[in-house]
């Protein structure tokens, strides 16, 4: 009976264990990543505008460009990502028209080199 417990107490250790790595968009075991960043956002964060169209974000370098996705406010938009001389992107958007009251709720994903994920969100209120 003892050897029961303890072979079931080591099987569940193991699970357990293994599930915490969890799984990369490659496909692969997640042993260590580097999750992307996201920061230098314009408008900056928590700031005041008159209104809000246009934005930038800079990923860091260990980000996979084609994972990067925007939206603001909910809606999607679509980006342009340019790859600067420090590896950095600049990802760039422009909102079809422009948010003149309320906020802008811009919120940023992707993924790095690696297959660690990344939410960044921030909030530019419209006056």
């Amino acid at each position: 009976m003892r050897n029961a417990l303890l072979f079931f107490l080591l099987a569940l250790v193991s699970s357990a264990a293994s599930a915490a790595r969890g799984v990369s968009h490659h496909g692969g075991p997640i042993l260590h990543c580097d999750p992307p960043q996201f920061f230098d956002e314009s408008p900056v964060k928590e700031s005041s505008a008159p209104s809000f169209q246009q934005f930038t974000v800079t990923a860091s370098d260990n980000t996979d460009p084609a994972t990067i996705q925007v939206w603001v406010n909910n809606q999607p938009v679509e980006v342009k990502v340019s790859e600067q001389r420090s590896g950095r992107y600049l990802v760039e958007g422009s909102l079809a028209a422009p948010i003149t009251s309320g906020k802008a709720w811009v919120r940023v994903t992707g993924d790095s080199k690696d297959g660690c994920d990344e939410l960044y969100v921030w909030t530019v209120h419209i006056r």
